[in-house]
Protein backbone atom coordinates (compact mmCIF):
# COMPACT_ATOMS: atom_id res chain seq x y z
CA UNK A 1 0.00 0.00 0.00
CA UNK A 2 2.90 2.32 0.46
CA UNK A 3 3.82 5.39 2.79
CA UNK A 4 1.42 7.78 3.46
CA UNK A 5 3.42 10.13 1.55
CA UNK A 6 3.49 7.69 -1.32
CA UNK A 7 -0.28 7.44 -1.37
CA UNK A 8 -0.91 10.86 -1.45
CA UNK A 9 1.67 11.65 -3.83
CA UNK A 10 -0.13 9.01 -6.38
CA UNK A 11 -3.49 10.35 -5.65
CA UNK A 12 -2.36 13.79 -6.35
CA UNK A 13 -1.01 12.48 -9.72
CA UNK A 14 -4.07 10.22 -10.25
CA UNK A 15 -6.21 13.79 -10.18
CA UNK A 16 -3.58 15.60 -11.96
CA UNK A 17 -3.41 13.13 -15.03
CA UNK A 18 -7.25 13.70 -16.01
CA UNK A 19 -8.12 16.84 -17.90
CA UNK A 20 -10.15 18.74 -16.03
CA UNK A 21 -10.70 21.99 -17.72
CA UNK A 22 -13.90 24.19 -16.01
CA UNK A 23 -16.74 22.74 -17.83
CA UNK A 24 -14.82 19.29 -18.90
CA UNK A 25 -15.06 17.65 -15.33
CA UNK A 26 -16.77 15.06 -16.12
CA UNK A 27 -14.43 12.49 -16.09
CA UNK A 28 -12.84 13.72 -12.42
CA UNK A 29 -16.11 13.74 -11.02
CA UNK A 30 -16.90 10.10 -11.88
CA UNK A 31 -13.05 8.81 -10.22
CA UNK A 32 -13.91 10.88 -7.55
CA UNK A 33 -17.28 9.61 -6.53
CA UNK A 34 -16.12 5.89 -7.57
CA UNK A 35 -13.65 6.86 -5.01
CA UNK A 36 -15.37 7.69 -1.92
CA UNK A 37 -16.23 4.31 0.32
CA UNK A 38 -18.66 3.49 2.64
CA UNK A 39 -19.49 4.11 5.30
CA UNK A 40 -19.94 7.16 3.48
CA UNK A 41 -22.79 7.79 1.92
CA UNK A 42 -23.81 10.65 -0.82
CA UNK A 43 -26.49 12.44 0.76
CA UNK A 44 -26.77 15.24 -2.02
CA UNK A 45 -25.63 14.71 -5.67
CA UNK A 46 -26.30 18.30 -7.64
CA UNK A 47 -25.04 19.77 -10.76
CA UNK A 48 -21.31 19.90 -10.17
CA UNK A 49 -21.50 19.58 -6.47
CA UNK A 50 -21.67 16.68 -4.50
CA UNK A 51 -21.62 15.57 -0.70
CA UNK A 52 -20.87 12.41 1.49
CA UNK A 53 -21.32 11.92 5.15
CA UNK A 54 -21.60 9.07 7.82
CA UNK A 55 -24.53 9.29 9.64
CA UNK A 56 -24.62 11.91 12.09
CA UNK A 57 -23.81 11.92 15.36
CA UNK A 58 -26.48 14.23 18.05
CA UNK A 59 -22.94 15.29 19.98
CA UNK A 60 -20.33 15.64 17.50
CA UNK A 61 -19.34 18.76 15.70
CA UNK A 62 -19.37 18.58 12.09
CA UNK A 63 -16.31 19.72 9.86
CA UNK A 64 -16.58 19.99 5.71
CA UNK A 65 -13.46 19.19 3.73
CA UNK A 66 -14.47 20.79 0.87
CA UNK A 67 -12.39 21.58 -2.93
CA UNK A 68 -13.20 22.01 -6.13
CA UNK A 69 -11.60 19.26 -9.03
CA UNK A 70 -11.46 21.57 -12.08
CA UNK A 71 -9.15 23.64 -13.10
CA UNK A 72 -7.98 26.54 -15.40
CA UNK A 73 -7.17 25.54 -19.16
CA UNK A 74 -4.21 23.03 -18.89
CA UNK A 75 -0.79 24.73 -20.64
CA UNK A 76 1.21 21.01 -22.09
CA UNK A 77 1.91 20.45 -18.30
CA UNK A 78 -0.85 16.94 -18.55
CA UNK A 79 -0.05 14.40 -17.83
CA UNK A 80 1.94 15.66 -14.85
CA UNK A 81 5.22 13.77 -13.27
CA UNK A 82 6.77 13.13 -9.84
CA UNK A 83 9.89 14.57 -9.62
CA UNK A 84 11.85 15.92 -6.55
CA UNK A 85 9.56 15.28 -3.84
CA UNK A 86 6.91 17.77 -6.10
CA UNK A 87 4.16 16.67 -7.91
CA UNK A 88 3.94 18.64 -10.93
CA UNK A 89 1.12 19.08 -13.07
CA UNK A 90 -1.79 21.30 -14.18
CA UNK A 91 -3.88 21.66 -11.10
CA UNK A 92 -1.44 19.98 -8.74
CA UNK A 93 -1.56 23.53 -5.98
CA UNK A 94 -4.96 24.12 -7.17
CA UNK A 95 -6.19 22.41 -5.88
CA UNK A 96 -5.59 18.92 -6.88
CA UNK A 97 -2.92 18.03 -4.35
CA UNK A 98 -6.01 19.29 -1.33
CA UNK A 99 -8.24 17.09 -3.10
CA UNK A 100 -6.26 14.13 -2.71
CA UNK A 101 -5.84 15.05 0.69
CA UNK A 102 -9.26 15.18 1.59
CA UNK A 103 -10.16 11.91 -0.04
CA UNK A 104 -7.48 10.30 1.31
CA UNK A 105 -8.20 11.10 4.82
CA UNK A 106 -12.03 10.69 4.22
CA UNK A 107 -10.82 6.61 2.75
CA UNK A 108 -8.72 5.94 5.93
CA UNK A 109 -11.82 7.59 8.57
CA UNK A 110 -13.93 4.73 6.45
CA UNK A 111 -11.81 1.86 7.72
CA UNK A 112 -11.69 2.58 11.41
CA UNK A 113 -14.18 3.73 14.19
CA UNK A 114 -15.26 7.74 13.68
CA UNK A 115 -13.31 9.97 16.13
CA UNK A 116 -14.84 12.90 18.26
CA UNK A 117 -15.59 14.83 15.21
CA UNK A 118 -17.79 14.24 12.29
CA UNK A 119 -16.46 14.41 8.82
CA UNK A 120 -18.64 15.36 5.69
CA UNK A 121 -16.54 15.59 2.03
CA UNK A 122 -17.92 18.15 -0.60
CA UNK A 123 -16.59 18.46 -3.51
CA UNK A 124 -17.92 20.25 -6.65
CA UNK A 125 -16.95 22.00 -10.04
CA UNK A 126 -16.87 25.08 -11.81
CA UNK A 127 -15.03 26.84 -9.05
CA UNK A 128 -12.42 28.76 -11.96
CA UNK A 129 -15.43 30.31 -13.45
CA UNK A 130 -17.44 33.63 -13.09
CA UNK A 131 -19.52 33.39 -9.57
CA UNK A 132 -22.40 32.59 -12.33
CA UNK A 133 -21.82 29.38 -12.32
CA UNK A 134 -21.19 28.47 -8.95
CA UNK A 135 -23.02 24.97 -7.76
CA UNK A 136 -22.56 25.81 -3.75
CA UNK A 137 -25.74 28.43 -3.97
CA UNK A 138 -28.06 25.03 -4.89
CA UNK A 139 -26.22 22.93 -2.44
CA UNK A 140 -27.06 25.01 0.63
CA UNK A 141 -30.79 25.26 -0.97
CA UNK A 142 -31.26 21.77 -0.88
CA UNK A 143 -28.83 19.79 1.34
CA UNK A 144 -29.85 21.10 5.12
CA UNK A 145 -27.19 18.66 6.45
CA UNK A 146 -24.23 21.33 5.41
CA UNK A 147 -25.67 23.81 7.58
CA UNK A 148 -24.90 21.91 10.77
CA UNK A 149 -20.88 22.56 9.95
CA UNK A 150 -19.18 23.71 12.73
CA UNK A 151 -16.16 24.64 10.28
CA UNK A 152 -15.92 24.26 6.52
CA UNK A 153 -12.34 23.89 5.35
CA UNK A 154 -11.46 24.72 1.88
CA UNK A 155 -8.15 23.47 0.66
CA UNK A 156 -7.09 25.82 -1.55
CA UNK A 157 -3.82 26.45 -1.99
CA UNK A 158 -2.27 28.49 1.29
CA UNK A 159 1.16 27.39 1.56
CA UNK A 160 0.36 25.37 4.83
CA UNK A 161 -1.29 28.54 6.73
CA UNK A 162 -5.03 29.36 7.81
CA UNK A 163 -5.96 31.92 5.56
CA UNK A 164 -9.00 33.30 7.05
CA UNK A 165 -11.84 35.17 5.78
CA UNK A 166 -11.43 36.23 1.72
CA UNK A 167 -12.19 40.03 -0.06
CA UNK A 168 -15.33 40.74 -2.37
CA UNK A 169 -14.61 40.99 -5.80
CA UNK A 170 -16.28 43.00 -7.76
CA UNK A 171 -16.04 43.60 -11.92
CA UNK A 172 -17.61 46.07 -13.97
CA UNK A 173 -17.63 47.05 -17.40
CA UNK A 174 -17.76 51.13 -17.64
CA UNK A 175 -18.43 52.37 -21.04
CA UNK A 176 -17.15 55.73 -22.19
CA UNK A 177 -19.37 57.56 -24.97
CA UNK A 178 -17.74 59.63 -27.95
CA UNK A 179 -17.96 60.45 -31.38
CA UNK A 180 -16.41 58.90 -34.22
CA UNK A 181 -14.71 60.43 -37.31
CA UNK A 182 -11.61 60.52 -39.36
CA UNK A 183 -8.04 60.28 -37.48
CA UNK A 184 -6.70 62.83 -40.43
CA UNK A 185 -9.16 65.40 -38.61
CA UNK A 186 -9.58 64.69 -35.11
CA UNK A 187 -11.00 67.95 -34.54
CA UNK A 188 -14.43 66.94 -35.75
CA UNK A 189 -14.54 63.76 -33.28
CA UNK A 190 -14.62 63.35 -29.96
CA UNK A 191 -12.53 60.02 -29.15
CA UNK A 192 -13.72 58.14 -26.71
CA UNK A 193 -10.21 56.45 -25.91
CA UNK A 194 -9.14 59.82 -24.43
CA UNK A 195 -12.14 60.06 -22.32
CA UNK A 196 -11.24 56.53 -21.16
CA UNK A 197 -7.94 57.89 -20.28
CA UNK A 198 -9.32 60.76 -18.47
CA UNK A 199 -11.79 59.34 -17.08
CA UNK A 200 -10.28 56.73 -15.47
CA UNK A 201 -7.85 58.47 -13.77
CA UNK A 202 -9.10 58.73 -10.43
CA UNK A 203 -9.07 54.68 -10.39
CA UNK A 204 -5.08 54.69 -11.49
CA UNK A 205 -4.46 57.18 -8.71
CA UNK A 206 -6.76 55.21 -5.97
CA UNK A 207 -3.76 53.94 -3.25
CA UNK A 208 -5.34 50.49 -1.73
CA UNK A 209 -6.79 50.93 1.75
CA UNK A 210 -6.05 48.35 4.45
CA UNK A 211 -8.89 47.08 6.71
CA UNK A 212 -7.40 44.88 10.00
CA UNK A 213 -9.99 42.43 11.18
CA UNK A 214 -9.34 40.72 13.94
CA UNK A 215 -5.38 41.64 13.94
CA UNK A 216 -5.89 40.54 10.09
CA UNK A 217 -5.07 43.01 7.03
CA UNK A 218 -6.99 42.60 4.41
CA UNK A 219 -6.98 45.28 1.38
CA UNK A 220 -8.97 47.18 -0.70
CA UNK A 221 -7.75 47.85 -4.35
CA UNK A 222 -9.21 48.65 -8.00
CA UNK A 223 -7.27 47.58 -11.15
CA UNK A 224 -8.45 48.23 -14.50
CA UNK A 225 -8.31 44.74 -16.36
CA UNK A 226 -9.22 45.96 -19.86
CA UNK A 227 -9.46 48.60 -22.23
CA UNK A 228 -11.28 48.10 -25.10
CA UNK A 229 -12.05 50.66 -28.37
CA UNK A 230 -11.72 51.22 -31.86
CA UNK A 231 -12.56 49.85 -35.09
CA UNK A 232 -9.70 50.69 -37.51
CA UNK A 233 -6.44 52.06 -37.58
CA UNK A 234 -7.88 55.97 -39.56
CA UNK A 235 -11.27 55.72 -36.92
CA UNK A 236 -11.05 58.03 -34.23
CA UNK A 237 -13.07 56.04 -31.69
CA UNK A 238 -16.69 56.79 -30.98
CA UNK A 239 -16.71 54.16 -27.80
CA UNK A 240 -14.40 52.38 -25.65
CA UNK A 241 -15.04 50.41 -22.57
CA UNK A 242 -12.98 49.54 -19.38
CA UNK A 243 -13.11 46.41 -17.18
CA UNK A 244 -12.56 47.51 -13.72
CA UNK A 245 -11.74 45.05 -10.53
CA UNK A 246 -12.50 45.45 -6.98
CA UNK A 247 -11.42 43.57 -4.04
CA UNK A 248 -13.07 45.13 -0.93
CA UNK A 249 -12.26 43.74 2.51
CA UNK A 250 -15.23 42.06 4.70
CA UNK A 251 -15.90 45.44 6.35
CA UNK A 252 -17.32 46.81 3.70
CA UNK A 253 -20.74 45.28 2.31
CA UNK A 254 -21.84 44.64 -1.81
CA UNK A 255 -23.44 47.39 -2.23
CA UNK A 256 -21.00 49.55 0.24
CA UNK A 257 -18.34 48.18 -2.72
CA UNK A 258 -20.26 49.49 -5.58
CA UNK A 259 -20.92 52.65 -4.44
CA UNK A 260 -16.75 53.07 -3.94
CA UNK A 261 -16.18 51.94 -7.62
CA UNK A 262 -19.03 54.62 -8.75
CA UNK A 263 -17.23 57.28 -6.79
CA UNK A 264 -14.27 56.75 -8.77
CA UNK A 265 -15.43 57.35 -12.11
CA UNK A 266 -17.20 60.07 -13.94
CA UNK A 267 -21.09 60.80 -13.92
CA UNK A 268 -21.38 60.68 -17.77
CA UNK A 269 -19.83 56.82 -18.11
CA UNK A 270 -22.29 54.36 -18.15
CA UNK A 271 -21.18 51.50 -15.29
CA UNK A 272 -23.14 48.12 -14.99
CA UNK A 273 -21.84 45.46 -13.09
CA UNK A 274 -21.04 42.45 -13.96
CA UNK A 275 -20.95 40.56 -10.58
CA UNK A 276 -20.22 41.18 -6.95
CA UNK A 277 -19.28 38.05 -4.90
CA UNK A 278 -19.36 39.08 -1.22
CA UNK A 279 -16.36 39.08 1.05
CA UNK A 280 -16.10 35.96 3.89
CA UNK A 281 -16.20 37.01 7.55
CA UNK A 282 -12.97 36.07 9.23
CA UNK A 283 -13.88 32.74 11.38
CA UNK A 284 -10.49 31.76 13.81
CA UNK A 285 -12.76 32.14 16.45
CA UNK A 286 -15.00 28.59 15.36
CA UNK A 287 -14.01 25.80 17.83
CA UNK A 288 -12.87 23.77 15.12
CA UNK A 289 -10.57 26.69 13.48
CA UNK A 290 -8.80 26.41 16.59
CA UNK A 291 -8.41 23.08 17.06
CA UNK A 292 -6.62 22.81 13.49
CA UNK A 293 -4.50 25.77 14.32
CA UNK A 294 -3.02 23.77 17.56
CA UNK A 295 -3.23 20.68 15.51
CA UNK A 296 -0.94 21.80 12.83
CA UNK A 297 0.64 24.80 14.88
CA UNK A 298 -0.47 27.02 11.64
CA UNK A 299 0.34 30.69 11.58
CA UNK A 300 -2.85 32.61 10.88
CA UNK A 301 -2.93 34.87 7.45
CA UNK A 302 -5.51 36.57 5.88
CA UNK A 303 -7.13 35.58 2.31
CA UNK A 304 -6.61 38.48 0.08
CA UNK A 305 -8.29 36.89 -2.65
CA UNK A 306 -12.23 35.82 -3.15
CA UNK A 307 -12.50 32.29 -2.06
CA UNK A 308 -16.07 29.77 -1.71
CA UNK A 309 -15.82 30.28 2.39
CA UNK A 310 -18.13 33.54 1.11
CA UNK A 311 -20.66 30.83 0.12
CA UNK A 312 -20.19 29.34 3.64
CA UNK A 313 -19.36 32.26 6.03
CA UNK A 314 -22.59 34.84 4.32
CA UNK A 315 -24.87 31.92 5.35
CA UNK A 316 -23.65 31.90 8.76
CA UNK A 317 -21.10 28.68 8.62
CA UNK A 318 -17.82 29.49 9.94
CA UNK A 319 -15.44 28.50 7.08
CA UNK A 320 -11.53 28.52 6.58
CA UNK A 321 -9.04 28.40 3.50
CA UNK A 322 -6.19 25.74 4.46
CA UNK A 323 -3.98 22.98 1.78
CA UNK A 324 -1.17 21.75 1.05
CA UNK A 325 -0.58 23.55 -1.87
CA UNK A 326 1.69 26.97 -3.06
CA UNK A 327 -0.27 29.92 -4.00
CA UNK A 328 3.19 31.08 -5.92
CA UNK A 329 2.68 28.06 -8.31
CA UNK A 330 -1.74 28.36 -8.57
CA UNK A 331 -2.31 28.68 -12.27
CA UNK A 332 1.22 28.40 -13.36
CA UNK A 333 2.69 26.62 -16.14
CA UNK A 334 5.19 25.02 -14.01
CA UNK A 335 2.00 24.41 -11.24
CA UNK A 336 3.40 21.87 -8.55
CA UNK A 337 2.60 20.39 -5.40
CA UNK A 338 5.38 19.48 -2.54
CA UNK A 339 4.64 15.68 -1.24
CA UNK A 340 5.81 16.93 2.47
CA UNK A 341 3.08 19.48 2.28
CA UNK A 342 0.39 16.77 1.30
CA UNK A 343 1.60 15.13 4.08
CA UNK A 344 1.55 17.88 6.78
CA UNK A 345 -2.20 18.81 6.10
CA UNK A 346 -3.01 15.48 5.79
CA UNK A 347 -1.72 15.11 9.65
CA UNK A 348 -3.11 18.23 10.72
CA UNK A 349 -7.09 17.35 9.49
CA UNK A 350 -7.09 13.75 11.46
CA UNK A 351 -5.39 15.13 14.77
CA UNK A 352 -8.56 17.43 14.96
CA UNK A 353 -11.02 14.97 13.30
CA UNK A 354 -9.48 12.03 16.38
CA UNK A 355 -9.27 14.90 19.14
Amino acid sequence: MGTLADRLAARTLELVDIPSESLHEAEIRERLRAAVPAPFVEVYAGDEAFLWARERRPDAPLLVLAGHYDTVPAQDNVPGRIEDGWVVGCGASDMKGGVAVAVELVRDLAASDPGPVDVALLLFGREELPPSFDPLPALFDGCPLVRDAGLAVLLEPTDLEIQAGCVGNVTARVVFQGRSGHSARPWLADNAIHRAIDGLARVVAHERREAVIDGLPFFEVVSVTRLEGGVADNVVPGSAVATLNLRYPPDRTPAEAEDVLRALLPTDATVEIVGNSPPADVSVDAPLAQSLRAAGDLAIAPKQAWTNVADFTSRGIPAVNFGPGATRYAHAVDERVEIAALVRAYEALRRVVLG
